[in-house]
C-alpha cells in the first residue's frame, strides 16, 4: 500500500479507531498507517468513496449547524459568525483586496457555505463553492453564491481564481495530490491556496489517543505532518508563504467532540441538553487552549502561492 502524499510503501501501524460521530456500525474499526518517508498518516482500510455518503446523514453535526442546538441556536450562530470572520480576516491578510478588480474565490468542501456568505458580505467578490453533498444550500441567503455538488477531483471550470480555500476538507480527500494539481490549474499566477486541517502531531491527539476527533473515521483519509506540505507543494510550482501550527477552528471543539465520543454520546439527538456542560468545560480548559499559538494542540494552516 502506498502513501497518498509521497507514494512511499515504507510505513508502519499508527493507531486503530472506531467510526466517529455516528450511531450505527460502531463495531467496525479502522487502521491508520504512518509513512516513514513524509510522516503523513493515512487509512489502511478506507471505505469505498461511493459508500461515503452513508456517513454524511442528515443528522451529521457539521451539516446541522446551529439547528442542532435548539434554544441555544442563537449563541451557536454567533460563534459560527465569529469563526467565519476569522477565516475572512486570514484570507484578507494574505490577499490584497484593495484597488483590485473583483476577486474570485473558490471554497473546496464548502459544506454549509457560511464562510462564502461572510466573504461576500465583506467584499464584492464572486464566490464559488463545491462539495460532494449540499448542506442547506436552498437557503435564500446563499442565492448569490455559485454552488456545485462535486468533488475537487471532478471540478472543471474555465474560471481562474485569486484564492482557493479548503477549511477541513483535504483530510477527507481520497486523492489530495490530484486536488492540489486542480488548484494549480484553476489559480491565477500569484494566486493563493489556504488549507486548514487537523494536526495529529499536536498535544490533544497524544492525550485522547483513539478518541481524538481529528481522526474522524472513516471520513478522514489522510492526516498531514509538518513535512507533508513539501511533498504536496513542490518548489518548482509553489511557494509556501506561511505554515501555522494553529488555525481558525478552536482545537477545543475537536477535544470536546472526542470527549463526547468516549462517553458514547448519541449523535442523532438535540444538543441543547449538552450545552451547559460544553460551556463549563470551555471555561475550565481555557488556560490550556489560550496557548494554542505556542503549544501545537491539533490544528494547522498552510498558505501557499502559485509561482
Amino acid at each position: 500500500m502506498r502513501c497518498c502524499i509521497c507514494h512511499s510503501e515504507n510505513h508502519s501501524f499508527h493507531i486503530e479507531t472506531g467510526p466517529m460521530m455516528v450511531d450505527v456500525n460502531k463495531d467496525r474499526s479502522y487502521r491508520f498507517l504512518h509513512c516513514k518517508h513524509c510522516e503523513s498518516v493515512f487509512l489502511e482500510n478506507p471505505i469505498e468513496e461511493q459508500d461515503l455518503s452513508a456517513f454524511y446523514s442528515d443528522y451529521y453535526l457539521p451539516y446541522r449547524g446551529e439547528k442542532a442546538w435548539g434554544k441555544y441556536a442563537g449563541i451557536v450562530r454567533r460563534q459560527d459568525h465569529l469563526l467565519n470572520l476569522k477565516k475572512f480576516n486570514l484570507v484578507a491578510k494574505h490577499l490584497s483586496l484593495k484597488n483590485q478588480p473583483q476577486v474570485k474565490i473558490l471554497d473546496i468542501g464548502c459544506g454549509k457555505p457560511d464562510f462564502l456568505y461572510e466573504f461576500k458580505q465583506q467584499t464584492n467578490a464572486e464566490c464559488f463553492g463545491i462539495d460532494f453533498k449540499s448542506a442547506q444550500w436552498d437557503n435564500p441567503k446563499y442565492a448569490g453564491i455559485h454552488l456545485s455538488e462535486e468533488s475537487a477531483g471532478q471540478f472543471n471550470s474555465t474560471e481562474r481564481f485569486d484564492v482557493i480555500t479548503a477549511w477541513h476538507y483535504l483530510e477527507h480527500d481520497y486523492d489530495p495530490v490530484l486536488t492540489i494539481h486542480k488548484c494549480y490549474e484553476h489559480l491565477k499566477p500569484g494566486g493563493l491556496v489556504i488549507i486548514e486541517v487537523p494536526m495529529y502531531q499536536g498535544l490533544l491527539a497524544k492525550i485522547q489517543k483513539k478518541y481524538w476527533q481529528g481522526w474522524h473515521t472513516p471520513r478522514h483519509i489522510n492526516l498531514f505532518s509538518f513535512k507533508s506540505w513539501d511533498f504536496l507543494f513542490p518548489k518548482s510550482k509553489w511557494k509556501i508563504v506561511d505554515h501555522q501550527k494553529y488555525g481558525t477552528l478552536d482545537p477545543f471543539i475537536l477535544w470536546w467532540l472526542g470527549r463526547a465520543e468516549k462517553n458514547n454520546i448519541i449523535w442523532n439527538t438535540d444538543f441543547d441538553q449538552h450545552f451547559f456542560t460544553l460551556a463549563l468545560l470551555k471555561c475550565l480548559t481555557w488556560p490550556l487552549f489560550v496557548l494554542e499559538k505556542y503549544i501545537p494542540l491539533g490544528i494547522q494552516t498552510v498558505i501557499v502561492e502559485k509561482k
